[in-house]
């Protein structure tokens, strides 16, 4: 039974899905704390604007005299001006794009959710995508399995309560990664082996990775993407 933990990325790209993919469990990390001022991947994410790399970040409330807050309890400032905006931005962005029609309403349905939490919205958008994309991967929120650890000793604690002997990392763990805590828990270790696969991308000569995966859907559609998450 392999398990994959990560938090919920807003706009998340091609290597997020391909995480969940290649396990039996998923879990969103949506109760751990973080601070909302920061460039963290729960509320920004790369696009191509121009032939260019192009942050799109939605902005979060912060609460004075609080740093850190969890991850599930992150608001949206002004969604109503996040939406006018960023949908615009899109919209201009990708409208000549192959499958600019097909796409687009999964971008609206997340400025659209009625939650004023980012995670909510993102957890929301993600499992649409896994739906269309055919990923059937068993996806749980980690504030509904009541654990009060930190740390490893937080993702040991959620891998054995899902009955997990496998923990999926990516290749980012290795800095705050303890294996032999895993290890003497009875769990192996395996790391997520993705290769970014390239794509034609209508609006730049030159491939550029590492971008959201709204990317990859606007310039291939669901049937390509899917074959380019699974194949990687």
């Amino acid at each position: 039974m392999t398990v994959a933990i990560h938090q919920p990325n807003f706009f998340p790209w091609l290597g997020f899905f391909h995480k969940i993919y290649s396990c039996d469990k998923f879990v969103f990390l949506n109760h751990v704390e973080n601070n909302p001022r920061t460039a963290i991947y729960t509320k920004r994410v790369k696009i191509l604007v121009n032939k260019q790399e192009h942050w799109l970040t939605v902005g979060l409330k912060s609460e004075p005299h609080i740093v850190f807050m969890p991850i599930n309890q992150m608001r949206i400032d002004n969604p109503e001006r996040l939406k006018d905006k960023q949908l615009k931005t899109l919209e201009i962005t990708y409208k000549k794009a192959p499958h600019y029609t097909s796409t687009f309403p999964i971008i609206e349905k997340f400025y659209n959710h009625p939650s004023p939490f980012i995670a909510e919205r993102n957890i929301a958008c993600i499992d649409e995508i896994c739906t269309l994309l055919s990923i059937k991967t068993k996806k749980i929120n980690s504030d509904n399995l009541n654990l009060k650890s930190a740390s490893n000793q937080l993702l040991i604690d959620i891998i054995k309560q899902l009955q997990g002997t496998v923990y999926r990392h990516g290749g980012g763990a290795e800095g705050y990664q303890q294996d032999d805590m895993f290890i003497e828990n009875g769990i192996a270790l395996s790391p997520q082996q993705f290769k970014h696969p390239s794509y034609a991308q209508f609006n730049s000569p030159h491939f550029i990775a590492g971008l959201s995966t709204l990317d990859a859907l606007m310039n291939l559609g669901f049937s390509e993407t899917e074959t380019l998450i699974k194949n990687a």
